[in-house]
């Protein structure tokens, strides 16, 4: 592999990256949508069920089944962020 095949696998990189933090940026402004919503009805952020619904869903979409562990950590990784966003909403509004 030459340096130039290198320099295009990361700008390659660099544009999943890019599309990456747009989608990182979306979920999370629905997730404080959620947020919003839970606060006005009292329902509680935590819901575990709906947690590992999302994660075997998306598991099941995976086309290199090799990556299943990562694809779930890259999950868990999200939804804990999201509730992060929730808490602190949720917490933004109770004071």
């Amino acid at each position: 592999m030459s340096m130039n095949d290198l320099d295009n696998l990361r700008k390659q990189i660099d544009e999943i990256d890019t599309e990456l933090v747009k989608l990182f940026e979306r979920r999370m402004e629905q997730s404080l949508q959620i947020a919003e919503y839970k606060i006005r009805e009292n329902i509680p952020i935590l819901d575990e069920e709906r947690e590992k619904a999302v994660i075997e869903k998306n598991t099941m979409r995976l086309k290199n089944r090799e990556l299943n562990e990562e694809l779930r950590e890259f999950f868990s990784t999200i939804i804990r962020l999201s509730k992060k966003i929730q808490n602190r909403e949720f917490n933004k509004n109770n004071m």
